[in-house]
């Protein structure tokens, strides 16, 4: 049979390349407690190993007691790691406190001549430590991992072996022939050598499960969040139509994703209608957030002093926002005047508004001014024009030029299909929303329509 000297040496060379496979695999790439817990019980059981190579010489006197308590602050850090997988807390005193009472109480027993100093506590400690690792492993949900049992069952009996080894020691002595055939140091070192090969290995594998299942629980999260502000988003778009006698009124939106960086927004005035189409830079949880302030900043605003007041008090307010992100935001601004069927346009770079007449013939809104947020605050210029009876007004985001993409006037094209479509504002919507629903475009797509009827007869008195 192998000497006590050359299986701890063993045991220390294994420990050591099981200490290099964690730390440069599992804990590199996971970063996670358990790994780190677990990194540190190899590095201590390997440094009680190198501590208990002393006894036997004039060292014994430290080197015995020192042992002891490193390798009980291994198994308590093996205990650590356990809790971590069940997310408990790991205080380091639970770590330091088992180690220093075993160490102190193996200094006073003759660690000289001694080479069981401490050895009833040492034991003890030992069975009990591994013993409530065990038990952390089994209160795991079963259904969180499919290495459970073979760990469970090697801890439990390496628990349960210390325990009959502590019973052993107290009733037969550490010299007798059952102890030291049975319970020695060779013995106890060959079959801790290989439970702990055995544990190293499922333990590194409930790691990683558990690590998988971390991430996929965050992802999971990250994933509701997005369809909670998603649905919160809708919730913020217009969710019915103005009553404006004389006009039909009709919006929506396709977002790309979950959440959108385009909005649309209208307010009833005492003489008509303001609406507003925006486009922020970008898509996504930001972009679906600077949104959500320009819309607030045009609420606040006055609509019965014009567009461009209302777009300076939006600039002055979403400049310093949209400076501090480094984003703007392209708008589509229009006051309508429902008696005369005058529109006042505010266009920041938008340059995607279009009358549809009656009679056929096109007027593209110019644009006027820059993006919201490309050059500080600025001075807005505004455009008019007049909706005759049956003109439509229709207003896209950038994401309707994807739609048709493969034509020279894609902004002619979404035109065309408008004014293909059912006669009323809802239909010209309804036409290019439904084609964005049915592809998978890499922008959002948000479309604006206002018409005004064919047998328009709107007098001051019924607005």
């Amino acid at each position: 049979m192998l000497d006590s000297l050359t299986l701890r040496v063993a045991f220390g060379v294994i420990t050591f390349t099981l200490f290099l496979l964690f730390a440069f695999v599992t804990f590199r790439s996971t970063r996670s407690a358990f790994s780190f817990w677990w990194c540190v019980a190899l590095v201590l059981f390997m440094a009680g190993s190198v501590a208990y190579l002393q006894d036997g010489t004039a060292n014994q006197i430290w080197g015995n007691p020192l042992g002891n308590g490193v390798i009980v602050a291994g198994a308590a850090s093996v205990w650590m790691a356990s809790r971590s997988l069940r997310v408990r807390p790991t205080p380091w005193w639970l770590v330091v406190g088992p180690a220093t009472v075993l160490t102190t109480v193996s200094s006073f027993d003759s660690p000289a001549t001694n080479d069981w100093s401490g050895g009833p506590l040492y034991l003890s400690l030992m069975g009990v430590l591994i013993g409530l690792s065990t038990r952390e492993i089994v209160l795991i949900d079963p259904g969180l991992s499919r290495t459970r049992w073979p760990l469970i069952l090697s801890s439990g009996a390496l628990s349960l072996y210390y325990l009959v080894r502590f019973v052993v020691f107290l009733v037969d002595g550490p010299r007798s022939d059952v102890f030291v055939a049975f319970f020695g140091t060779p013995s106890t070192t060959l079959i801790t050598l290989l439970l702990l090969v055995v544990v190293s290995f499922s333990m590194a594998s409930l790691s990683g499960e558990q690590t998988s299942k971390a991430f996929a629980a965050r992802a999971a999260r990250s994933r509701q969040e997005l369809v909670d502000g998603g649905a919160v988003q809708r919730r913020l778009l217009p969710q019915s139509t103005p009553d404006l006698p004389g006009y039909d009124v009709a919006g929506a939106c396709v977002p790309s994703g979950a959440v959108s960086g385009d909005f649309f927004d209208w307010q009833r005035t005492p003489r008509g209608l303001v609406a507003t189409l925006a486009d922020v830079m970008g898509k996504g949880v930001g972009a679906a957030m600077i949104a959500a302030t320009v819309r607030a900043s045009l609420r606040a605003a006055q609509p019965s002093r014009g567009p461009g007041h209302t777009m300076t008090v939006v600039d002055q307010a979403v400049e310093p926002d949209l400076g501090a992100n480094e984003a703007f935001v392209t708008l589509f601004h229009v006051q309508l005047d429902a008696e005369t069927g005058e529109v006042q346009v505010v266009d920041a770079g938008h340059g995607l508004g279009i009358i549809c007449r009656a009679d056929g013939t096109r007027d593209v809104i110019p644009s006027l001014n820059l993006p919201l947020g490309v050059y500080g605050t600025q001075s807005w210029a505004t455009s008019t024009a007049r909706l005759d009876p049956g003109d439509l007004l229709l207003i896209c985001s950038d994401g309707v030029l994807d739609l048709f993409d493969d034509d020279t006037e894609p902004l002619a094209r979404a035109a065309d299909t408008a004014t293909a479509a059912e006669p009323t504002a809802a239909g010209a919507v309804m036409s290019i929303a439904n084609l964005a629903s049915q592809g998978n475009y890499p922008d959002d797509v948000t479309v604006v329509a206002i018409r005004r009827d064919t047998d328009d007869t709107v007098t001051p008195g019924r607005l």
